[in-house]
């Protein structure tokens, strides 16, 4: 889908390689090989990424290296855009009907930034009831294979979500009322 409001592919590529992995360095021949991608197209959109500031690059010896900057001012809706469309907001999207009867799910501060300033923080938060529990844990491996790093996830039943809620539990509060992408439902569900 994403795709039909880009117009070039190879920007999608470029676009889903970063923010899929927001914390990576890659090099032009490096991106050239994992996107499968003529040199020059591949150069021609890292230069005007460059431009409008969404890339940043850093010359070491003879080869050019660049990084996503999460200071882009549209880095938030374009990570939402990408992670809804690939890896584990476009599964659990995609398969939502397969992993039970989810009400809500999300992606928390912590997997935006992909930073945990504790083990307990979660980067996917599932709301639901009759939950696959086996499929969900294979969509998360397939995901975490893919970005190159653990998801932390939990799911609640919707009286476990709202007995946390009443009880004002520290850990619900921060997947609230922090930073977050809505991949289902929507975000006044949250404060039901």
């Amino acid at each position: 889908m994403i795709e039909k409001f880009f117009i070039s592919k190879v920007r999608v590529k470029i676009l889903k390689l970063f923010l899929l992995h927001i914390n990576s360095t890659y090099h032009v021949r490096e991106i050239v090989r994992q996107l499968n991608e003529e040199i020059n197209a591949v150069r021609r959109i890292l230069r005007s990424l460059e431009e409008i500031k969404f890339l940043v690059s850093e010359k070491n010896g003879n080869r050019v290296y660049y990084s996503l900057n999460k200071n882009f001012v549209f880095f938030i809706e374009l990570f939402s855009l990408i992670n809804k469309e690939y890896g584990i907001g476009g599964r659990i999207i995609k398969h939502k009907g397969k992993i039970g009867n989810v009400r809500i799910a999300l992606l928390s501060n912590s997997y935006i930034n992909n930073k945990r300033k504790n083990p307990q923080e979660i980067d996917l938060l599932i709301i639901g009831s009759n939950i696959n529990y086996v499929y969900l844990e294979k969509i998360v491996k397939d995901a975490e294979d893919e970005i190159g790093r653990e998801i932390n996830y939990t799911y609640l039943s919707p009286t476990e979500f709202d007995n946390s809620k009443k009880k004002n539990d520290l850990f619900i509060s921060n997947v609230i009322f922090k930073s977050k992408i809505m991949l289902i439902g929507d975000e006044e569900d949250l404060y039901k």
